[in-house]
């Protein structure tokens, strides 16, 4: 057995509590490679536990039992996740990418505060230093730091379990004063990223100690994000994960955060969707109506068209008009949530800046040594700064545009080139005079993790949470409303909020997963769930939760139209008309309940029963081609065909439906009128993409009504050739 294969089983046991398989899956490795770490350890766990089995042998009562057994499981848990984390550092490209740059690094917590304060006073003393000597010694100092970050970035998320002193140290560290916001911002991203790919206790705890404590949101988020991400399902060796969480979902402000952070994963993850839309919808009709042109040249200010001036004097302003609408349709998705630049900007991600992990989770800043062939380029523009403050773009977003732009900038048209020190140069889209709230901070990081995850040239080597799939023996997924962690806590209290917003979106697969995880007999949960069954074709199951609700609520509209609707969807005529009838001792003028169950009527055969009332609502609405619908198929059953063709001719003259096509070639052909019925249902075959074997099923569907007129099932198959 290979030795990741050994480790994948020794974990698994362990999260099945069987201690002694654990053992027996290591003691081979062990065997096989004494000189692997932990070895001394594991054979004091293997000690302790042949201890504990012939203490119990003897018969001894031991109340300690319990937790003992418990200590062991994670104490072997550490040693098998560090021989894991040593293992992929030998032989998975991140991994051994990551152990060559952080190059045996000193991670001793003094020397890694030292270094990282020495930084802050070395960027404040720059002031001081000669002119002469001052950008010599800036470009050293920044050097010199992005190499120790970058180091750092990768020793700590390939570090190995942590202890308790390092969840303290690395606390303080990262609510401290004294260290630089995108440096603390960098090692959240980093304990993020190792915890989220090999569970560890004291990573996560660290995580949610920061998200509690931080007062820079950035650094908030970012720990937010992480912490979230890192829970493990099924650790239940380590209890203290679930109680963490159901502390952190007391707060309503927690949850409440939650809630939005959920809702933003699924915006995330619809990037690539959502791109397809801007390109097929939007991106097409903005560059028809941009004055601009992208050639070998570089970009091109197309000239007026004279002509078109004196032909059409108002179509530059149509122009204008579509251009703007187009553009408000792209800022009305950024509100929403969605990621409109990820299309855009996938391409830019090419630069050998990215190809360092750590360039992906650094912040936007002007003194990146990067940027400096982009700042010489420049020269006075402002554009950097205006891009830094008020730019609308992710971290790495950032990076790609001014590194682009360095390439550009030459041969940019002049008159381009004078709004690049003004706001105007991002334009509406891009900039923003808001100032960064915790849902906006938090988004543009997830758009930073997605790309990174999307795009990284070894992204593969990672569990990548938007993709629901994972590596080696865990699974990870950004839906962790669904997470067992989660159930029964404060989260509870908001997960109807989001059943409504998937509900609301039609993501009727995701909600019938959350709503699996429920507990409550609020009535709105079983109307959500009612409805839910009918969207995924299963009225049959909707039944109950409805009745749940009504016995509940009996007057409760909702539950009564979702009740009459999955009746009508099983073809349960008698229960729609009653249900429909309830619906309008209600709201007797309710026109939609009175169709609803004139067609329930009609299905059960009481045509006499409709007539009047269908000639009463086409009285009153004269305009409305539903009830006109409606009234002919009622004519039809009813033997009326003079005024059922009436109906339906009129049906087909104005806006027909599918369905018209076909009861008016029902209608013709009980009329005898057997051409004009095959050139109908030719129609409907065509309107609706429908097949001549579908035709016949429809045939056979309403067969009751055919058979009125004396129309077999033989003269169906005729007809089917007629229609060819």
């Amino acid at each position: 057995m290979k030795v990741e294969e050994i480790l994948s089983k020794a974990i698994n046991c362990l999260m099945d509590k069987r201690l002694d398989n654990a053992i027996e899956a290591l003691e081979k490795l062990y065997s096989q490679r004494p000189s692997l770490m932990g070895h001394s350890e594991f054979d004091t766990i293997k000690s302790d536990y042949q201890l504990m089995v012939d203490y119990m042998g003897r018969g001894f009562a031991d109340n300690q039992r319990e937790s003992l057994y418990m200590t062991l499981l994670q104490r072997l848990y550490r040693v098998a996740a560090d021989l894991e984390i040593s293992w992929r550092c030998k032989n998975i490209g991140a991994y051994v990418d990551a152990f060559r740059v952080s190059d045996h690094l000193n991670t001793s917590h003094d020397f890694v505060r030292t270094v990282l304060e020495t930084y802050v006073s070395d960027v404040a003393m720059l002031s001081l230093q000669p002119e002469s000597t001052r950008e010599q010694k800036k470009a050293d100092v920044y050097d010199r730091h992005l190499l120790f970050i970058g180091r750092l970035f990768n020793a700590l998320w390939t570090s190995c379990q942590w202890t308790d002193d390092d969840c303290l140290f690395y606390t303080e560290l990262l609510l401290s004063p004294t260290v630089v916001s995108s440096d603390q911002q960098i090692i959240v991203s980093a304990i993020s990223i190792g915890a989220m790919n090999q569970f560890d206790i004291n990573k996560f705890k660290t995580l949610v100690n920061v998200y509690r404590q931080a007062t820079d949101e950035h650094v908030r988020q970012r720990a937010l994000v992480g912490w979230v991400l890192s829970v493990f399902e099924g650790m239940d060796i380590f209890p203290e994960q679930d109680a963490v969480v159901r502390e952190l979902c007391t707060n309503p402000a927690t949850t409440r955060e939650l809630l939005t952070l959920q809702i933003q994963f699924f915006y995330s993850q619809d990037a690539e969707k959502d791109n397809d839309k801007i390109q097929r919808d939007i991106m097409p009709d903005i560059m028809s109506n941009s004055n601009l042109t992208i050639g070998r040249l570089g970009i091109i200010e197309n000239e007026e068209d004279a002509l078109e001036n004196i032909l059409h004097q108002d179509a530059e302003d149509k122009r204008m008009e579509q251009l703007e609408e187009k553009v408000r349709k792209m800022m009305d998705m950024q509100k929403q949530g969605s990621d409109i630049y990820f299309g855009g900007f996938r391409q830019m991600k090419r630069f050998p800046f990215f190809n360092d992990m750590v360039s992906w989770f650094t912040p936007f800043y002007l003194e990146h040594p990067a940027l400096r062939p982009t700042i010489k380029n420049l020269g006075d523009s402002q554009f950097l700064h205006i891009l830094m403050e008020k730019g609308n773009f992710c971290e790495s977003d950032k990076y790609s545009f001014a590194l682009a732009l360095e390439q550009i900038v030459n041969q940019l048209p002049a008159n381009i080139k004078e709004v690049m020190g003004s706001e105007a140069a991002l334009g509406p889209l891009a900039a923003s005079d808001e100032p960064q709230d915790a849902i906006s901070i938090r988004r543009t990081y997830l758009q930073d993790l997605y790309r990174f995850f999307r795009l990284y040239r070894t992204a593969n080597d990672f569990i990548n949470p938007f993709e629901d799939t994972g590596k080696g023996d865990f699974v990870a997924d950004t839906f962790f409303f669904t997470y067992k962690t989660f159930m029964g806590t404060g989260l509870d209290d908001v997960k109807l909020r989001l059943a409504l917003h998937l509900y609301k979106h039609q993501q009727m697969s995701e909600l019938a997963d959350l709503l699996t995880t429920f507990q409550s007999n609020d009535a709105r949960y079983a109307i959500l769930m009612g409805y839910t069954n009918i969207s995924i074709g299963k009225p049959e199951f909707a039944y109950q939760f409805f009745d749940h609700a009504l016995e509940v609520e009996p007057d409760n509209q909702w539950a009564l139209k979702g009740k009459a609707r999955a009746a009508l969807d099983c073809e349960d005529y008698g229960t729609a008309e009653e249900v429909y009838a309830r619906l309008l001792k209600l709201e007797p003028s309710q026109k939609g309940y009175t169709m609803n169950r004139c067609v329930a009527l009609l299905k059960l055969g009481r045509t006499g029963e409709v007539r009047d009332e269908l000639f009463r609502l086409d009285y009153e609405y004269p305009d409305d081609m539903n009830v006109k619908r409606v009234l002919a198929w009622a004519m039809l059953s009813d033997k009326s065909l003079d005024k059922a063709a009436q109906l339906y001719d009129t049906l087909l003259a104005e806006s027909p439906a599918h369905e018209d096509y076909l009861n008016g070639g029902y209608c013709q052909w009980a009329m005898g009128n057997i051409q004009r019925a095959a050139d109908l249902f030719r129609e409907w075959m065509t309107k609706s993409g429908k097949s001549r074997d579908q035709l016949l099923k429809e045939f056979h569907s309403d067969a009751d009504t055919l058979s009125r007129y004396g129309i077999t099932e033989t003269d169906c198959f005729l007809m089917l050739s007629m229609v060819g």
